[in-house]
């Protein structure tokens, strides 16, 4: 299947292991919902998407911009803003 515009393609980092994603608009309601999916962490996203744990931060890195930001993956919806970037969780648990 040739890729799209739709397509969005990102890496998630855990534990030094580096996993590539492909996904596109609308098939995961949060980025907590991709990586639930594809990567089995215990005590991610605890709270289920309730945003009330803070098990699910992650840190984005984009290649087009010097400086990471901290973001919870369960209030961050898979759009373009997601595409080419690192998505890094972190082993630690909150």
């Amino acid at each position: 299947m040739p890729a799209n515009e739709r397509d969005i393609s990102l890496t998630i980092i855990y534990k030094g292991e580096s996993y590539p994603i492909q996904t596109y608009l609308n098939e995961y309601g949060s980025l907590m919902t991709l990586i639930s999916d594809h990567l089995a962490i215990p005590g991610f996203g605890l709270c289920c998407g309730m945003g009330s744990c803070g098990t699910c931060l992650v840190t984005i890195n984009n290649k087009y911009a010097s400086a990471s930001r901290y973001v919870m993956a369960c209030d961050m919806q898979i759009n373009d803003e997601l595409s080419n970037t690192q998505i890094t969780i972190s082993d630690q648990r909150y």
